[in-house]
Parts: structure tokens; C-alpha cells; sequence
């Protein structure tokens, strides 16, 4: 009976650690998702930064065409203005 009760209290033992085991594995786990998650979300925002300086500090282009739509992306009010200047002192 002795060796009956020294095996339950090995069965139980043992049954305790790999609960524990499996909730300390699984917590490491989950903050390692979670780290890469955030890693992954921090390289996505730096590319759109990367992306937006990229586009703000392209060189401008020199092309003869000037946009007047103010919703256009492509517009520049300096150039706008300079166009009809330009073309208001042709005119003269």
C-alpha cells in the first residue's frame, strides 16, 4: 500500500509541474507573439514615414504643365502663381 501512495503522489507531482510547465510555456509564448506583433507594426509605420519623406523631398518636376486643381495632388500654388505671372508680363 505504501508503494501505491509514493506512486500517486509521483503521478500527482508529475501531473502539477506539466500544468504549470504549460502555462509558464504558453504565457512566454503569447508576450513573444506579442513582441513581434509590435515589431512588426513599428517597421510597417517606419516604411510609411520612409515613403512619405521619400515623396516630400523628391525633386520637383519640370515639366511645362501646370496643375489649377486645387484637389490634385500635383498642384503648387507658387507655380500657379509664376505661370500667370509669366503670363501677364508676355501679355505687356
Amino acid at each position: 500500500m505504501a508503494a501505491s501512495i509514493n506512486l500517486n503522489v509521483a503521478r500527482w507531482t508529475a501531473l502539477t509541474f506539466g500544468v504549470v510547465y504549460g502555462l509558464w510555456h504558453s504565457s512566454s509564448l503569447k508576450k513573444s507573439a506579442e513582441k513581434e506583433s509590435a515589431a512588426i507594426k513599428y517597421r510597417h509605420k517606419e516604411e510609411l514615414i520612409n515613403k512619405a519623406k521619400a515623396a516630400y523631398y523628391s525633386p520637383k518636376k519640370t515639366t511645362t504643365d501646370v496643375v489649377t486643381d486645387p484637389n490634385d495632388p500635383n498642384f503648387d500654388l507658387e507655380r500657379v502663381i509664376d505661370h500667370y505671372a509669366k503670363q501677364g508680363a508676355g501679355a505687356h
